[in-house]
């Protein structure tokens, strides 16, 4: 159990009874199978035994967490709850009467707020685009546009994991306690736990609910922690232990595989679903695309998190379940802790191979179409037609250009250089971005634009002559660009 500062306690591996020649290995097992983590976070006792970010990746910076931000609706839920203000067997569509028409399907008259918390409202693929492009038929509003979506199947009898699900009871959160997310959660989990850097994109004016949560590492490990010891932190009861039970067990089977995926998932993702929560082969997850975990393991008493950029989330969870419940059973030594310790805090991510020859040009740019979505607006970076690379003292300066884009990030050479892309409103913060570029043995100029603050890096070529071209290593879940990721200023 944690004590009660808002800091998680550390301690040698060894004395937690962690081989660290087990963290070792799956560094390793990690660096061979060219899975690209941020953070690595491993708890034990509730003390932290072995972290390390990835620089340019640091303590210091939030992570977009993805679907990872379900599980704080989820807490939001289950405080709601043990408040009275609505119930798990409540009727959702009671409680938005202003969105139900005499056309939605009666299902939704047996859709409940257990459905919802689970993945199970009885349609048998994702809704996110289908609600959004009824949305403007129905005021804009996303939830109306999914109530205007018939279920397949009664609500209950299925799984499917299904993005307005629990948007709705984002909303629904925010509705009953005339607060958003954040601002319920502040007094409640998120001041207690002393998370006081978190931010959310929002849906108008209701954080997503779904996804855009941005937190630490240490903040991750600190919610898998209150999960590991059912609600209590620091001697406090701050989530009822019953609600922790039910949420992160089997409230919904899925071993007929994801129908979004359009298949069966990995073993992993067919164990049953809780309440946001994945029940695992070995305890129990919260998870988010490209990577993002918070594993717990009752049995061990261990908390693992990751951040990371990576589509092989099967492969990366078997890693670290493979290394590291081994590593549980002791066998370690101050010697090999020294050894785990200065190898973590060395941890960096490869910087672009640079020739040292100099390079400078303007080219048009070639980009790659985005598939359509609810929050696509165009390539990479939409609105980015030309670009310029100029050298400067420490590297060069990149210029993209179009009709209503002007923006400049510095680019380190053999370095990372801090820039930031501009906020597109009042109210936003700008984008932090680090970049590092090289020119190869091709003449040919290379960099990469990480978006720090997500799992996200652009990356650049721009050859010697011809276009130069401007992709996403992996896409953003939202496909409006560097801007679509400013978020709301914190207060």
């Amino acid at each position: 159990m944690t004590p009660s500062s808002s800091a998680l306690p550390r301690s040698a591996p060894s004395a937690q009874g962690v081989d660290a020649g087990g963290v070792s290995r799956l560094l390793d097992a990690v660096a061979a199978a060219g899975i690209e983590l941020h953070s690595l976070m491993v708890l034990r006792h509730g003390h932290v035994v072995a972290e390390g970010w990835w620089a340019p990746y640091a303590p210091d910076l939030p992570h977009l967490v993805y679907s990872l931000s379900k599980t704080f609706t989820s807490a939001a839920a289950g405080l709601a709850i043990g408040e009275g203000r609505f119930a798990l067997d409540d009727r959702m569509v009671d409680h938005f009467p202003d969105l139900v028409t005499d056309a939605t399907d009666e299902k939704y008259s047996r859709y409940l707020v257990r459905h919802a918390l689970s993945m199970a409202s009885g349609h048998e693929q994702e809704t996110l685009d289908r609600a959004a492009a009824a949305a403007p038929a129905h005021g804009g509003d996303l939830l109306a546009g999914f109530f205007a979506i018939p279920p397949d199947r009664e609500p209950g009898t299925v799984f499917c994991y299904n993005q307005p699900t629990i948007f709705g009871v984002a909303r629904l959160v925010a509705r009953t306690s005339g607060e958003g997310l954040l601002d319920y959660l502040g007094p409640r989990l998120l001041g207690p736990l002393g998370i006081d850097e978190a931010q959310w994109m929002m849906i108008d004016d209701v954080e997503m609910g779904f996804s855009g949560l941005h937190v630490r590492t240490e903040s991750l490990a600190k919610t898998g922690q209150l999960m590991l010891d059912r609600g209590q932190w620091g001697g406090e009861q701050l989530l009822d232990p019953d609600w922790v039970d039910v949420a992160t067990s089997v409230q919904t089977p899925n071993d007929t595989g994801d129908r979004a995926a359009g298949g069966a998932e990995p073993i992993d993702w067919r164990q049953g679903y809780g309440f946001q929560y994945w029940n695992s082969r070995h305890g129990y997850r919260g998870d988010g695309a490209y990577g993002q975990f918070v594993l717990v393991w009752p049995e061990e008493d261990v908390v693992v998190v990751t951040t990371a950029e990576t589509v092989d989330m099967a492969g990366l969870l078997d890693l670290l379940t493979g290394h590291l419940v081994p590593a549980m059973a002791g066998g370690g030594s101050p010697q090999a802790d020294e050894v785990l310790a200065d190898r973590l805090a060395r941890l960096a991510l490869p910087l672009p191979g640079d020739t040292t020859a100099p390079f400078a040009r303007d080219a048009d740019i070639l980009a790659p179409a985005l598939p359509p979505g609810p929050f696509t607006s165009g390539g990479p970076v939409p609105g980015a037609d030309r670009l310029e690379v100029a050298e400067t003292a420490t590297g060069w300066s990149l210029r993209l250009t179009g009709a209503d884009l002007d923006v400049t990030l510095p680019v380190g050479r053999g370095a990372w250089a801090a820039g930031e892309w501009p906020a597109p409103a009042a109210g936003l913060d700008p984008v932090p971005f680090r970049c590092a570029g090289g020119v190869g043995a091709d003449g040919t100029w290379r960099a990469q634009l990480r978006m720090i603050q997500t799992p996200h890096t652009l990356e650049v070529e721009v050859g010697p002559r011809g276009p130069a071209r401007l992709h996403w290593r992996f896409p953003p879940l939202r496909g409006d660009g560097p801007a679509g990721h400013a978020l709301p200023s914190r207060p």
